[in-house]
């Protein structure tokens, strides 16, 4: 689906078309479910915020004033309500250990193991570990830009920062982990 249809169920759903919203929904729900699991690891939280942040569409949404670029507006809430579901339900007794659990295990499967020679497992499992020792928002941009496809405004509207300070972000996460792989680093 296009932005400009995008754009054009998002006007009918704030002037009361519900089948707007759920084709809405329809639209975001996978990719936003992946999202939910890459910051909170529960499926069942996931799904939950997803659905707080329907629901809270259609309370407000008289008064939203959003236009354009939905899909972002859609992660960031999603994102500020797992947090803060995070935070009120107290699940972890330190949020940031909570994301820094999020991939750290990777089962290595016979038939992967078949595919690829042990050579590319070996540097894709050293990568994933890599990555999963980053402070959390090097493993959230990481994220971001290359299992969402976010572009660099994107990302930097959904963090709150500047699209410099973006880039840079980013630029020292993946410098971190190319350090970490040519120096052979023992994971």
């Amino acid at each position: 689906m296009n932005d400009e249809l995008r754009n054009i169920l998002w006007i009918k759903f704030k002037d009361g078309d519900n089948n707007a919203l759920s084709k809405l929904y329809m639209e975001f729900a996978h990719e936003l479910y992946s999202y939910g699991l890459k910051i909170a690891k529960d499926e069942n939280l996931a799904k939950d915020c997803i659905q707080e942040v329907f629901i809270q569409l259609i309370e407000k949404r008289k008064s939203l004033l959003i236009t354009s670029r939905i899909h972002i507006y859609l992660f960031k809430s999603l994102r500020n309500k797992i947090l803060e579901e995070l935070r009120t339900k107290n699940r972890k007794q330190d949020i940031n250990t909570q994301l820094s659990e999020n991939g750290n295990e990777q089962e290595v499967h016979p038939e992967q193991l078949m595919i690829d020679s042990e050579e590319k497992e070996s540097i894709r499992n050293k990568i994933g570990l890599f990555i999963a020792k980053l402070p959390i928002r090097q493993k959230e941009i990481i994220c971001l830009k290359y299992t969402e496809g976010f572009n660099y405004d994107e990302i930097a509207e959904l963090l709150n920062i500047d699209k410099a300070s973006a880039r840079t972000l980013l630029y020292r996460s993946l410098k971190t982990i190319k350090e970490q792989l040519s120096n052979n680093v023992p994971c």
